[in-house]
């Protein structure tokens, strides 16, 4: 495999890393566990400069500069790079039988789209039903981490054009017009189980649940052979950055996204709907 087809996928993952912890500065630490503020997570203008930030993050100097990447970037790159290189002897570890890939399909369902916005939805409609802010408020904050997750994916499937493991030869080549790179369901369901698991942290059944169940969705898409090792795990980690920074972006005193003054704020109240604009 050539050097180059790693490129793209590790600074990706390296700049969003390093954003995340700078986001992270002005609000409080993610030990305390709060209430989210009263904005509303599926806001679109909000979604569209949250979306802003995340992709642009690469390019901004100070994102090569911090704690956090000398700490966690770097040592990332040398993992990336070795699970890059393995992947084609990674993937026999496994007996790779019909059964095999046939039940790990199965469970890989339960990473789908559609599932993971089910469980979030119905999460909202409980607290809801309840009257639990926190409750329903964690269910959007689920909605909005999978939609950012399946942007990010969609976006970076595109860009790297990955093979996956049983295409071609094998060789699982990058830029070939494929959709391997990065997993879809490893991205989306960390994503999701991260605001879970930050939103209830006091409550140590439920970041191990959530955690548990993504873990074992993530390993099905490799034993059902849709993907690499390092899709799934990079895709993970891409997940877990995303449902922390959702987290985030939430908890009162959190910064407002930049990017503000160019995209439209969005509020709804009873039957009246606002748009404010600055310039």
């Amino acid at each position: 495999m050539r050097t180059g087809s790693l490129i793209l996928p590790i600074l990706f993952f390296a700049a969003s890393l390093t954003a995340q912890d700078t986001n992270s500065q002005a609000g409080p630490s993610s030990s305390t566990v709060q209430s989210p503020d009263d904005s509303n997570p599926l806001d679109p203008g909000r979604f569209v400069r949250n979306e802003y930030q995340m992709w642009t993050s690469p390019f901004r100097p100070s994102s090569w500069k911090s704690h956090t990447m000398k700490k966690y970037g770097y040592p990332f790159l040398v993992a990336a790079a070795g699970l890059f290189a393995s992947d084609r002897e990674t993937i026999q570890i496994l007996p790779n039988t019909p059964d095999q890939t046939k039940w790990s399909g199965r469970v890989s369902q339960l990473g789908a789209s559609y599932t993971l916005a089910g469980f979030s939805g119905a999460t909202y409609l409980l607290g809801k039903t309840i009257g639990n802010e926190h409750v329903s408020k964690t269910g959007l904050m689920g909605l909005e981490a999978l939609a950012h997750a399946e942007v990010i994916v969609y976006g970076l499937k595109y860009a790297t054009g990955r093979e996956r493991p049983t295409e071609n030869d094998g060789k699982g080549r990058f830029w070939k017009g494929s959709d391997s790179f990065p997993s879809g369901h490893s991205t989306t369901t960390f994503a999701v189980a991260t605001v879970f698991a930050y939103e209830y942290s006091r409550h140590i059944a439920v970041p191990i649940a959530a955690y548990s169940v993504a873990t074992a969705i993530a390993a099905s898409r490799t034993a059902a052979r849709r993907h690499w090792v390092s899709d799934v795990a990079i895709g993970a980690s891409f997940g877990f950055l995303i449902g922390r920074y959702v987290h985030k972006s939430h908890l009162p005193g959190a910064p407002p996204p930049k990017f503000s003054r160019l995209v439209p704020e969005l509020e709804v109240g009873g039957r009246v709907a606002t748009l404010n604009w600055s310039f």
